[in-house]
């Protein structure tokens, strides 16, 4: 009775947790309204915040921002209130939260050549909030934790429940690298609409391909290992891949060129 009853939760949390995804009009599961996962972001900023502060330049904090709405307004979910902040650390990523909290390290800024690679970037990340990536990965995340609860109680043997958390975490990191993808070809959507060439999708891939070799080589002549984000627990894929993906047909909707915006970007 105990593996029906399992059988039967999982089945209905998949029902009611089915909805359409704005950016691709596919139907996702998710156990979280638009209102939950805007509140969600609100709280996971405080604590972003209260581990790593902005970088204390309000004039670079204002171009961020203002290059992040032009590219979110022409998103799939520009109804949001976006919010992008540029962190005071030295590593070179960006991340983005649910409900629109949207953020860039300055390590990232200062491989950066132009505006329209830093459109780029911030267009990636608005795609991760369009496609309720961190929302669709938390849900895949509970159905993982039921089905894990479920071996358990049906097999009465704790090795099958952890087997079960390993095959569940591999599923989800597995979509990690599916949602990168997807993110990179909304970012370039994303940039051609707001008039940016999404090719400067490509020219950041190819900054981070190139740091992350250059990162390989100095643990190689250091005598270490590298850890670089490839194998089978990996959340991004491998750069060549994104490279030949994420433009795609882009170029197509391009609006008014922009062009790259290197001056206003070294400037500020």
């Amino acid at each position: 009775m105990k593996n029906v009853s399992f059988a039967a939760l999982v089945c209905l949390l998949f029902l009611q947790g089915c909805a359409t995804n704005p950016a691709t009009g596919e139907r996702d599961l998710v156990f979280m309204s638009e209102n939950s996962e805007i509140a969600l972001g609100r709280e996971y900023n405080k604590q972003v915040l209260a581990q790593t502060a902005p970088y204390e330049q309000e004039k670079l904090q204002a171009y961020v921002q203002e290059i992040g709405e032009r590219v979110a307004a022409v998103s799939h979910r520009g109804n949001l209130y976006y919010r992008f902040t540029v962190l005071d650390t030295p590593g070179i990523n960006a991340m983005a939260l649910p409900g629109g909290y949207i953020y860039i390290n300055r390590g990232l800024v200062a491989h950066l050549n132009s505006e329209a690679e830093l459109a780029a970037v911030l267009a990636h990340e608005v795609g991760h909030v369009t496609a309720r990536h961190a929302v669709r990965q938390h849900a895949s995340g509970t159905l993982a934790g039921v089905f894990s609860t479920a071996v358990a109680i049906g097999t009465g043997v704790r090795q099958a429940a952890d087997l079960a958390n390993l095959l569940g975490t591999a599923v989800v990191r597995g979509y990690g690298r599916e949602m990168e993808l997807e993110a990179d070809r909304l970012g370039a959507e994303y940039l051609a609409r707001a008039g940016y060439d999404p090719q400067a999708m490509v020219g950041v891939l190819r900054a981070l391909k190139a740091q992350e070799q250059h990162a390989e080589a100095r643990a190689r002549a250091a005598g270490e290992e590298y850890q670089g984000y490839h194998g089978l627990f990996a959340t991004h894929p491998d750069h060549d891949t994104r490279l030949q993906q994420a433009v795609g047909g882009a170029g197509a909707m391009r609006a008014a060129d922009r062009g790259d915006g290197r001056a206003a970007f070294l400037a500020a």
